[in-house]
């Protein structure tokens, strides 16, 4: 998932501290990150293997909680702006060009 692709739709007024990993063993920490993501290989229905992640959602000091599983990695874009909307202050681009 890239930055920019999610600041096309969300602008975030404050840091987020995001870390990502592949590894089982979290070297990323994603549990001490405001959002985490645990990427890992599976198959979709019609058996192809397919890169996922899981997300995990944390802050103010406390470890993160499972967030949602095994998202394909082609869909993160639209749920991490929901979720920057939703838990970090994010405003929605079209609703910020509303408001200019």
């Amino acid at each position: 998932m890239e930055r920019l692709e999610v600041e096309k739709h969300v602008s975030v007024p404050r840091t987020v501290r995001m870390h990502s990993t592949g590894c089982p063993n979290s070297c990323g920490q994603v549990q001490v990150a405001d959002i985490g993501f645990m990427g890992c290989l599976t198959k979709d229905s019609s058996g192809k293997i397919v890169e996922v992640a899981d997300i995990f959602v944390g802050s103010d000091s406390h470890l993160t909680d499972v967030y949602k599983k095994s998202v394909p990695c082609d869909e993160l874009a639209p749920i991490m702006a929901d979720l920057l909307v939703e838990k970090f202050g994010a405003v929605p681009r079209e609703r910020e060009e509303d408001e200019e």
